[in-house]
């Protein structure tokens, strides 16, 4: 439900522009303020999970995107802002206190697997925003999208509390919920290197993930000249691929006995596909079109789950819920300048086509981060 929340807005995005009378392409600026919401969430309410326990901050987080989709459906351009940033600050509840409660209740020898199986929400959700959006913006309203995706929000929230009182047995009610030092997770990050590069290359890959996700749908009815279902359903297939790959690179991971590695192949297919879009035109045939954008769906989804394992195990001893908040920011600077990077380049040169290879720079970054990280591991003893 959370990630549908922030994908079913790109989802309709023409449909919304045309309300307006803006350009869809600046369907980008709206994500940027989602990841801007997320990192100033992480930044001061990262202690959440330890004071409230990480049960209730998830309810929390839930509620907080209900109000904001709500927010969205007001008939002014200023809704879209605050809801947008609402929808930041709630996502930005749900990662800490997801990661503390898998960290705690799952058997290390299937943390990557089973990470990757949370992780495949996200394009579950991004299936049920390209399916269900668009067909309600043409048969009836795009708000209605928005509508029914709170209602199921405060849904979550009622069904949560049936495990709450458990998962929350180990909050400390005298910790400080807001924080006083709101850099100092990032800066554990950054302290040590392997969580340092982790952090970033994953920021890398969150990057080409949100401005795929964010102009799958434009770039297919605004230059590959679709229709709003026919672009819903080529997003469809990305998120599909998305969501395959992450459970494929779980598995992956654990069999080879190395995520930075598996994450490496990752940011690679990255890089090629990026480079790839150069050439994407309105003469491309259909099954092309949709294995290429299957290979972006795996190129920029399948490393979520595993980012988010690897930082749980390289995290100090009682400090998981810590090392994920400050790797959030990292990872979602990716999400707040990416999508708004895409959308002034594609200003800049009214190319989809160049925009998309843009991606191209992040995903070499990230290929550097990993492959130090690689070679770390190759070293260091033990």
């Amino acid at each position: 439900m959370a990630a549908m929340a922030m994908l079913v807005l790109p989802a309709v995005a023409p449909e919304v522009a045309r309300d307006y009378g803006v350009d869809p392409s600046i369907i980008g600026y709206q994500i940027s303020l989602v990841g801007a919401g997320f990192v100033v969430s992480l930044l001061y309410f990262g202690n959440f999970s330890r004071r409230f326990g990480a049960g209730r901050t998830n309810q929390l987080g839930q509620t907080a995107l209900a109000a904001g989709l709500m927010m969205m459906m007001l008939p002014q351009p200023l809704f879209l802002m605050t809801g947008s940033l609402a929808l930041g600050l709630g996502h930005g509840l749900l990662g800490p206190s997801v990661t503390t409660l898998l960290i705690r209740f799952t058997p290390a020898t299937r943390r990557n697997f089973v990470f990757s199986i949370q992780q495949t929400s996200v394009p579950l959700g991004g299936i049920g925003a390209a399916l269900l959006a668009p067909a309600l913006a043409v048969t009836l309203d795009w708000r209605l999208a928005l509508a029914v995706n709170a209602l199921l929000h405060l849904a979550v929230v009622a069904f949560l509390q049936r495990g709450r009182e458990h998962w929350d047995d180990d909050r400390d009610p005298h910790a400080r919920a807001v924080s006083s030092r709101p850099l100092a997770a990032c800066a554990m990050i950054w302290r040590h290197p392997r969580l340092r590069f982790i952090a970033v290359a994953a920021g890398c890959l969150c990057w080409g993930q949100f401005c795929v996700a964010a102009y799958t749908v434009v770039a297919s009815v605004e230059a590959l000249g679709m229709s709003l279902i026919a672009a819903g359903m080529v997003l469809t297939v990305v998120q599909l691929s998305n969501a395959v790959s992450r459970v494929v690179a779980g598995w992956l991971a654990d069999r080879v006995g190395s995520t930075p590695r598996v994450l490496l192949w990752i940011a690679s297919l990255m890089l090629a596909t990026s480079l790839a879009s150069i050439w994407l035109a309105p003469g491309w045939p259909t099954p092309v079109l949709y294995v290429y954008f299957a290979l972006q769906g795996i190129a920029t989804g399948a490393w979520a789950g595993l980012v988010l394992a690897e930082v749980g195990r390289l995290a100090p001893q009682g400090q998981v819920s810590t090392a994920v908040s400050g790797a959030l920011v990292y990872i979602n600077s990716g999400k707040l300048f990416g999508p708004a990077a895409f959308a002034a380049l594609y200003w800049l040169t009214t190319s989809y086509g160049l925009a998309f290879a843009s991606v191209a720079v992040p995903a070499l970054l990230a290929v550097h981060c990993l492959w130090r990280v690689t070679r770390q591991a190759v070293h260091v003893p033990g």
